[in-house]
């Protein structure tokens, strides 16, 4: 009888114990995680240590409010407001002036404060819902710590997590936005500016008019457009796209043509540092963009207006709970506020720009817009998606777009420019004109004859100008709002402030 034949030994596994595979297989794993968390650590060093040796001898101080002040603070979410103004708010009493707060959202997209309130890890609607009449509650309660009266805070009621949206997508009140927190596509609080808007671009901007218009403010302060939330940074477009259609109406030109608009700043990268309570520390901007096109002013605070920041902010429970250290900073010795300045559509000649990323064709003419770069960990190791600038010019036929960026424009990346474009009497699309950049080709809302060019560090985008004015009845073009994104497997890198360019 013929013995049954055992199988032949592995060789390899008999020289290399299954515990050794376990652990190159345990290694093969980490290594990702000890690089990310390595680069993470040297970015956040790096980060720590170009903020806070950061010179503040360049910046000059911002002019103190008077009895003739009238300040219009317009903020994405409630506490904003207090963060970014507190001390402006306190001055400008103290003068005689008066002040007036909008609160574009009621903060109600926020589901680890709205789980914490609750005590439960499932919410649904009706909790963003109480959850953002208590934010409403505890803004009454923060501004009359700070001399505001109620009828001085408004509420307009529009989607947390949603304006940019508004902006780019959900213009006209026939394709609102449905908050995904929510799940309404109006406002559902009792307390609310106009309860008949709907969450759409024409309404939101009608409703900041219309509360300027009610004010008619020689001040107003809202968010920097370079800010990372999405609501902070749509907010200057809607509050700047009002008082550009304030200025231009003969009704309000008087008053509006005299508006001072500064920027206030809340969310970019690692920013401010040192975090936490320091009541001594003044508040300067980011090192990335202190040179930039941001001009920086500094608003002094007393000793008693910082520490009465530091109880408005306390009087934001809800928000405290979940990140205290990084509301405290802001109660320091200064308030920062910034200004742009107006930019313009540069003219060429029909030809100057060959669509061929050639930088040499655009030596002479300035960027509509600068972007801070390396400040947070994804945009430090993505190069290739973090922004540098953009550019914009015209021929007689066509826009031409050139984005910039840190390191060689990388086929994994996908890259977004939008564009805006408004009529003479503020008549725009139903969505933004979008272009996307991708390695599978350039995709694009806009009818045929885009084309597109990639070199090294820099991407060009060339639009005929006849397909940007089907929108608009007459196509006549006033002003077109740009601005642009970078996203790495839906994964967004950096995106640009909107920025708007006068004809």
């Amino acid at each position: 009888m013929r013995a049954r034949e055992e199988p032949l030994p592995n060789p390899l596994l008999n020289r290399v114990p299954v515990r050794t595979i376990l652990r190159l297989v345990l290694l093969a794993l980490a290594l990702p995680c000890v690089y990310f968390g390595g680069a993470s650590g040297a970015f956040f060093y790096r980060y720590r240590i170009l903020n806070t040796s950061q010179s503040l001898s360049h910046l000059p101080l911002m002019a103190a409010p008077t009895q003739a002040t009238r300040l219009m603070i317009f903020a994405p979410h409630c506490d904003d407001e207090t963060l970014g103004c507190a001390g402006l708010i306190q001055q400008t009493l103290a003068a005689g002036g008066a002040v007036r707060a909008v609160l574009l959202t009621n903060g109600d997209g926020f589901p680890a404060a709205v789980a914490h309130q609750v005590r439960d890890v499932r919410v649904g609607p009706g909790d963003y819902i109480q959850f953002a009449a208590l934010r409403q509650q505890e803004s009454y309660r923060a501004l009359a710590s700070l001399g505001l009266r109620r009828k001085d805070v408004l509420f307009l009621g529009y989607p947390d997590q949603g304006l940019m949206s508004l902006w780019n997508d959900h213009w006209t009140p026939n394709q609102p936005y449905t908050s995904r927190y929510t799940r309404c596509s109006r406002s559902p609080y009792a307390v609310t500016f106009d309860p008949g808007a709907i969450y759409c671009g024409r309404d939101l901007l009608e409703d900041i008019k219309a509360a300027l218009r009610a004010f008619r403010p020689t001040l107003v302060t809202v968010t920097h457009p370079a800010e990372d939330h999405g609501d902070h940074a749509a907010a200057p477009a809607f509050v700047m796209r009002a008082l550009q259609e304030l200025q231009a109406d003969p009704h309000d030109s008087v008053w509006a043509r005299r508006t001072q608009l500064k920027h206030y700043l809340i969310h970019r990268g690692d920013w401010p540092l040192p975090q936490g309570r320091d009541l001594t520390e003044r508040l300067v901007p980011p090192a990335e963009m202190a040179h930039l096109d941001t001009h920086w002013t500094l608003l002094p605070l007393t000793p008693a207006q910082t520490r009465r920041k530091v109880r408005t902010i306390e009087l934001y429970a809800s928000q405290t709970a979940m990140m205290r250290r990084f509301l405290m900073s802001f109660a320091r010795t200064t308030e920062l506020y910034g200004d742009l300045p107006p930019t313009h559509l540069a003219t060429v000649p029909d030809g100057a720009i060959r669509v061929d990323a050639n930088v040499g064709e655009w030596e002479k003419l300035p960027p509509a817009l600068l972007d801070p770069v390396r400040d947070n960990v994804l945009r430090d190791l993505q190069g290739g998606g973090d922004i540098r600038a953009l550019y914009a010019c015209r021929d007689s036929r066509t826009l031409y777009l050139r984005l910039d960026t840190r390191q060689p424009i990388a086929g994994r990346i996908a890259y977004v420019l939008y564009l805006r474009p408004f009529g003479p009497h503020g008549e725009t699309g139903p969505a933004a004109c979008t272009v996307t950049f991708h390695p599978s080709g350039v995709r694009t809302r806009l009818a045929d004859g885009v084309r597109a060019a990639a070199r090294g560090r820099t991407l060009e985008v060339a639009v005929p100008w006849k397909n940007l004015l089907r929108d608009l009845p007459g196509g006549e073009m006033r002003t077109l709002a740009v601005s642009a994104s970078t996203t790495l497997a839906g994964v967004l890198i950096d995106r640009t402030g909107v920025r708007f360019l006068n004809l």
